[in-house]
Formats: C-alpha cells, sequence, structure tokens
C-alpha cells in the first residue's frame, strides 16, 4: 500500500514538473502546385554555429504539395528554433542546384527571410517559440 501511494505521488508530482510543450502551426506560402512534387520542412534548435560542424535537425518531414499550406509541427520545447521549408519539386529529398549554384527549387526560411536578397547571417532565421500555440508564416522564393 505505500508503494503504491508513493508511486501515485511520483507521477502526480512529475505531471508538474514535465516541460511545457508548445504547438507551432506553420503556414508555408508562395507555393507553386503547379510543379507538384512534395514540401520538406527541416526545424533545428538554437546552437553555437560552427562551419565546421553541420546543424543536425531536432524535426523533418515530408508532406505532400496539397496539405503543405498548413502543417502542425510537432510539440518542442519552448526555445528559438530556425525552420527551414524547400519545394522537393521532383521528389528526389534533396534541393537542386543550377549549374552556377543557385537553387532550382522553391525554398524558405523563418525569421527575417526575403526572396532576392541575400540573407548573410542565419542568426535572423531564428523564431522563439513559446509554450502554447503560435502561428509561424514562411513564403517560398522560387
Amino acid at each position: 500500500m505505500k508503494i503504491a501511494f508513493v508511486l501515485f505521488c511520483s507521477l502526480f508530482i512529475c505531471s508538474f514538473t514535465s516541460p511545457i510543450l508548445n504547438q507551432t502551426n506553420l503556414r508555408v506560402g508562395n507555393l507553386d502546385f503547379e510543379l507538384g512534387g512534395d514540401v520538406r520542412v527541416q526545424v533545428f534548435k538554437k546552437q553555437p554555429i560552427d562551419i565546421l560542424t553541420e546543424l543536425k535537425p531536432v524535426v523533418k518531414l515530408q508532406v505532400a504539395l496539397e496539405k503543405a499550406p498548413y502543417i502542425n509541427l510537432p510539440e518542442l520545447e519552448p526555445g528559438e528554433y530556425m525552420i527551414a521549408v524547400f519545394h522537393d519539386s521532383n521528389k528526389n529529398g534533396k534541393m537542386d542546384y543550377s549549374f552556377f549554384g543557385s537553387p532550382k527549387e522553391g525554398y524558405g526560411f523563418s525569421g527575417e527571410f526575403y526572396c532576392n536578397r541575400k540573407n548573410p547571417l542565419p542568426e535572423l532565421h531564428y523564431v522563439r517559440l513559446n509554450s502554447g500555440t503560435q502561428d509561424i508564416s514562411v513564403n517560398v522564393c522560387y
């Protein structure tokens, strides 16, 4: 009986000390539906940027193009995240580039991202996700 009571109390206390998670609704705008394909989303938690170390996404999603304008991201702990989106029009699972190195498929980032303008600082793409529900918009550039 004492063991059951201790287990109950432990579970009760843990339910109040677990991290508060959030619900993030991602709206992807400016998609070219005529190209077909899928939309791929990667979410990166903020960490010190080192050019020798590849950033590892905490979330990777592949979403059908028709469902892509409104995506519910999995619950994440509150913090700063960068959200990268690209329209994988040929469904090969990677971003394709032209001979000169410019992207051949649509792409976009959270935070301060503008089409046709060089965005030199990755730190500008981080957004703060708080506990609760929030909406984030990413426009895709072609």
